[in-house]
């Protein structure tokens, strides 16, 4: 990782409570020496960060283990609890939320699809959903988080701007928070995913990667240094408005010949209802496998996607890319189309090699992604 700095050293800290964490989640009951030897950190490094989610109340002791011939072992698991988290997940017109408890489990999920066309309209729609999450439970609702879709002002939770519902500057944290009486996290959602790998997933111990989304549309994030790049503008990342085609297809931003519009799966839908006027973005998925023409369009995409990947690597020269999304669940050729390119044109051989894996995907990930948002704050996993 090169030499130490504080920032380093943060998010090492991070890191390793993220990891013992997991590991706990993962193979509870454990103790304290499977652990130790199964991250290779020292025995009082385990301890300190142990004791630390003990006093914090996200783990407890349990009945000793099965002795190897000393001292029997003292088992740890994630302590039951009463608090809740409730994340929403706005990336389409139809709102999907989940409540999970503290240690990101799924306990219910509701949607709200009544059509929203203002930025009041909207904050009503995310509120409404809250209170039907929030009934489904009697304990304490601890935190909101928000995964929308767009430019994001992450700091003081404004969407600046979200084109799939030509929405601007929607005070979304402030109007929450004053509305719920709730403490609100709002985050891009291709942001949200990219976190939820860097604390959970593909990238645990990898401080810098490219995560790239491709669905219905088509986004990317950066980290590096264990944190995510927002940039100046909140505009960091956003590989789905790189311009591919100077006379290309219209984009949702407005502008022509954007990756989003020529590669997503709204822009191969929209070529595939030429062919099937019949066609649904859920039966073009069924496809994909044994229709020709359809895996061909999903082909082309992979083309186009793999290019733009081709010059993110050029560009930031990360140590991973990721690529996340319906897309590449659905194609899964996909992503050798765009695996064959960086190894076969990328500048050097180094860049040839770059580490490019698909990471899993289903429906819910966008709504725990945010409701993570709330969950990584209390285990200080996001400082």
């Amino acid at each position: 990782m090169g030499k130490t700095t504080p920032r380093n050293s943060k998010w090492m800290r991070t890191y390793n409570r993220s990891l013992i964490l997991r590991l706990i989640r993962l193979h509870q009951p454990v103790s304290r020496v499977e652990l130790a030897k199964e991250t290779s950190l020292t025995k009082p490094t385990i301890s300190n960060i142990v004791n630390e989610l003990k006093e914090e109340g996200l783990i407890v002791e349990r009945e000793l283990g099965v002795s190897s011939g000393g001292r029997r072992p003292i088992m740890l698991e994630l302590a039951a609890s009463d608090r809740f988290v409730i994340g929403i997940d706005a990336t389409q017109r139809k709102l999907h939320g989940v409540l999970t408890n503290i240690h990101g489990e799924l306990l219910h999920e509701a949607w709200h699809d009544e059509r929203f066309d203002t930025n009041d309209e909207f904050i009503e729609a995310v509120v409404a959903l809250y209170i039907t999450l929030a009934r489904a439970t009697t304990g304490d609702v601890i935190g909101l988080g928000v995964s929308v879709h767009g430019m994001v002002e992450a700091r003081e939770g404004v969407v600046l701007f979200a084109p799939r519902f030509h929405l601007h500057d929607i005070p979304l944290k402030r109007e929450l928070e004053t509305r719920l009486k709730q403490n609100v996290f709002v985050e891009n959602d291709v942001r949200t995913l990219a976190l939820g790998e860097l604390y959970f997933g593909e990238a645990i111990g990898i401080d810098e990667f490219f995560y790239v989304y491709a669905g219905y549309g088509i986004g990317g994030a950066y980290v590096h240094g264990g944190e995510l790049i927002d940039g100046k503008h909140h505009i960091a990342g956003e590989i789905g408005h790189m311009r591919i085609m100077l006379d290309g297809p219209i984009c949702s931003c407005g502008n022509r010949g954007c990756l989003e519009a020529v590669a997503g799966e709204r822009a191969l839908l929209n070529e595939a209802l030429q062919l099937n006027d019949e066609l649904t973005l859920e039966t073009l998925r069924d496809k994909v496998k044994n229709d020709v023409q359809i895996r061909a369009l999903y082909e082309r995409a992979g083309e186009y996607i793999g290019i733009a990947t081709l010059n993110m690597i050029h560009l930031l020269n990360p140590n991973r890319i990721l690529l996340g999304g319906p897309l590449f669940s659905y194609a899964p050729h996909v992503v050798e189309n765009i695996q064959e390119r960086v190894a076969q044109t990328a500048l050097t051989i180094d860049a040839r090699q770059t580490d490019i894996r698909v990471v899993a995907w289903n429906a819910d990930h966008g709504a725990l992604g945010a409701a993570a948002l709330i969950t990584n704050q209390l285990f200080r996993e996001i400082q």
